[in-house]
């Protein structure tokens, strides 16, 4: 028989049939590799093998959906250097710039307050009026001079109930903050009392004013600066009269995590 169908030599199998069966199974998987080439395009494997997600999501690992997660660390931070002149720290351990004296303008009852924020404290208390309360701003800016003489005259109060003059300073501090380093030197703190309970003392919390106060003051802007369970971290009693101007976006951050200034700026 023609060598061109059989070869002897293998078996006696035809060599054109063996070719053709070559030829079919060569394309079923050519064909095969092009549909699995195809089909990773598609679904966006890489040439390692491995499957990558069209649109990846930020990681989260708090469990909070991409989009509801907030802000990211950056936009914080930007939202922190927007509001930066509102957010100088005056404590026990940080004196403000020695001749400091900030642009004043008139709130209420002859008090001045920092140029910038004054309508924002006018706007709050108009609100609280509105709402049927009757705030009343027992201080606000002092300068140098008033600071001072409050100091002094809180020394002399913890001298009379029988401490030293060392221990009497170190108490005034807790009371009255030693000058230079007071929040109302700044311009931006205010005393907001009830008019129907003007005394600076713990009952304050509980007028109808305070809690008003507490509830809507992040929404112009300020926070109750001396929270009772901060003092510790901030050197002062708790004051529920004494509110501090800082921006809307940090007053609700600080307000809403339940935290003080010096928490919220180490943040």
């Amino acid at each position: 028989m023609d060598r061109q169908c059989y070869d002897m030599t293998l078996g006696g199998r035809p060599r054109t049939r063996r070719r053709r069966k070559r030829r079919f199974w060569i394309r079923l998987l050519w064909c095969v590799l092009l549909v699995l080439a195809g089909m990773a395009l598609q679904k966006g494997w890489t040439l390692l093998g491995g499957a990558v997600p069209e649109h990846p999501e930020p990681e989260n690992t708090a469990g909070i959906p991409a989009a509801a997660a907030g802000r990211t660390a950056g936009e914080k931070a930007d939202e922190k250097t927007a509001d930066r002149r509102f957010l100088t720290l005056v404590n026990q351990d940080t004196s403000m710039d020695e001749g400091y004296v900030p642009e004043l303008a008139a709130v209420e009852n002859g008090y001045r307050f920092d140029a910038r924020a004054a309508d924002k404290l006018k706007a709050m208390l108009a609100a609280a009026r509105q709402a049927g309360l009757d705030p009343v701003i027992c201080s606000a800016y002092r300068d140098n001079a008033t600071q001072t003489g409050l100091y002094r005259k809180q020394v002399q109060k913890q001298i009379a109930r029988g401490l030293d003059r060392a221990a009497a300073e170190e108490k005034a501090r807790t009371v009255v903050a030693y000058p230079g380093t007071s929040e109302h030197q700044l311009g931006l703190a205010a005393d907001i009392v009830a008019r129907s309970y003007q005394l600076l003392d713990d009952q304050q919390a509980q007028t109808a004013e305070a809690r008003w106060l507490k509830e809507h003051c992040a929404e112009y802007g300020f926070i109750l600066r001396y929270p009772t369970d901060k003092t510790s971290l901030t050197g002062v009693i708790f004051e529920p009269w004494h509110y501090r101007y800082v921006g809307e976006e940090a007053a609700r951050e600080i307000m809403g995590q339940g935290i003080c200034l010096e928490e919220y700026l180490e943040s």
